[in-house]
């Protein structure tokens, strides 16, 4: 297996583990907050982590990839930040 694919692997596991963290939030199962903390620890890992080990085993001239990996690591940020928000103050769906 090529470096290149295992590391699109690994970012889009990091994916999954958002869109379930997502899920966790929204049905609110029994342990939701601790699986929840755990998923994204679990996307901010394999995400951002793997956005950066991207960059730096493939860098680039024109430094698009490192530009690149800041706005990853922001949107990120973001994308957590608005989880905890709305774990915290959405109702459950039934």
């Amino acid at each position: 297996m090529s470096p290149f694919l295992r590391l699109q692997m690994m970012l889009l596991l990091g994916n999954v583990a958002f869109i379930g963290a997502w899920a966790v939030a929204l049905t609110r199962p029994a342990g939701w907050q601790w699986i929840g903390v755990l998923l994204l620890a679990f996307f901010v890992a394999l995400r951002v982590g793997g956005t950066w080990l991207r960059a730096r085993k493939f860098p680039e001239e024109a430094g698009r990839s490192r530009r690149a990996v800041i706005l990853s690591t922001a949107i990120a940020a973001l994308a957590v930040a608005l989880w905890v928000y709305t774990a915290f103050r959405a109702p459950a769906v039934p």
